[in-house]
């Protein structure tokens, strides 16, 4: 399986889990056009992981000020990271050979979650 493939996939398959999830579902219905929004992500995973995409874009990615109106709560971005990695070890014994990118990809999630909880204007110190 290529890469960009297997990004894809798993890409997919968080959508899945997440757009029915009891958590966090609730931000993932709002989005009309999967179509649109699953490649897009699948090609900021690409790039994140692999350092390029093949995909189009149309747009450069702005990942924090495009969440910033979701008024996602601290355990919501914990619950994301949860989720992700639980696909992630599911891909992992689909697709070894992926490990490496698995490996980075949940180091990743990790540098994201921390990075979003940092922001004082999400998450001002009195929260």
């Amino acid at each position: 399986m290529k890469t960009e493939d297997f990004i894809l996939s798993t890409v997919e398959k968080f959508y899945a889990v997440a757009t029915v999830d009891f958590l966090i579902g609730y931000h993932f219905r709002h989005i009309t056009d999967f179509e649109t929004h699953i490649p897009r992500i699948a090609a900021f995973w690409d790039l994140q992981l692999i350092g390029s995409t093949a995909r189009t874009l149309d747009a450069p990615f702005d990942v924090i000020n495009k969440h910033m109106p979701l008024l996602i709560k601290p355990g919501e971005v914990g619950r994301w990271v949860t989720l992700f990695n639980e696909v992630l070890v599911k891909q992992e014994s689909l697709h070894p050979e992926m490990c490496v990118h698995i490996e980075a990809w949940k180091m990743k999630l990790i540098f994201f979650r921390d990075k979003f909880l940092s922001l004082e204007k999400l998450y001002p110190k009195n929260f």
